[in-house]
């Protein structure tokens, strides 16, 4: 299974469709890591004397009720492999509804994948969330929603979060919004707008299914 000794790092990207959108993200973690075990994958771990974790960064955590495409996940092996068969093995490995889609390695890059995360493409879909949309921020109006991390509330504008609308159709949207340490765009708090400004029914929002068919990382950063 190995080809040549010497640490790798690895991207993957991973799809996740149906019931594993209801895993949430440190048990969506530890899911990885047993895969990666059965699979036989030779991951490197930290060197934390009492607590050593195998290396593995998710670009960006994915909430509960959320569906994945093409996610990243980067991993850091003791040594290379042949990557397309051990690929298949870790596919087996993983429940129902969860598989890589695809791979590269890793460029050579000093700044974590997680700090390299710059936007995500998503697709909702809810009954007649399109006109809430197009009316809650249609005439490039500002929409104010408030903001709570670690205790404290603040407000800010969603609008300025939505870097690019691709498809607005009555039961679905499509969407750039922004992902990462800069300009964030939370889905919950956009569900709520479209609940307060756009007329979408509270059900609908609660029910709505989201779906990130992408991440967009700065490998050039």
């Amino acid at each position: 299974m190995t080809e040549n000794s010497g640490e790798n790092r690895l991207i993957l990207y991973f799809a996740r469709h149906g019931a594993t959108a209801w895993i949430a993200h440190l048990d969506n973690m530890r899911l990885f890591e047993r895969a990666f075990n059965r699979a036989g994958w030779p991951i490197a771990w930290t060197e934390d004397a009492f607590n050593p974790r195998p290396i593995l960064v998710f670009g960006l955590p994915v909430g509960v009720g959320i569906e994945t495409r093409r996610d990243p996940v980067e991993v850091t092996l003791k040594n290379r492999i042949d990557v397309e068969p051990m690929i298949l093995c870790l596919n087996r490995s993983f429940p129902q509804g969860i598989e890589i889609v695809h791979w590269e390695e890793a460029p050579n890059m000093k700044r974590s994948l997680m700090s390299l995360v710059k936007a995500a493409d998503y697709r909702i879909e809810a009954p007649m969330i399109g006109p809430a949309y197009s009316l809650t921020f249609g005439g490039g109006r500002r929409v104010i929603v408030p903001w709570t991390r670690k205790g404290r509330t603040r407000e800010i504008d969603i609008s300025s979060r939505i870097f690019e609308t691709y498809n607005i159709d009555n039961d679905s949207i499509e969407f750039k919004g922004g992902a990462g340490s800069d300009l964030h765009l939370r889905i919950d708090l956009l569900l709520d707008a479209l609940v307060r400004d756009g007329k979408l029914a509270p059900e609908d929002a609660l029910g709505a299914r989201i779906v990130r068919k992408r991440v967009h990382c700065d490998f050039m950063s």
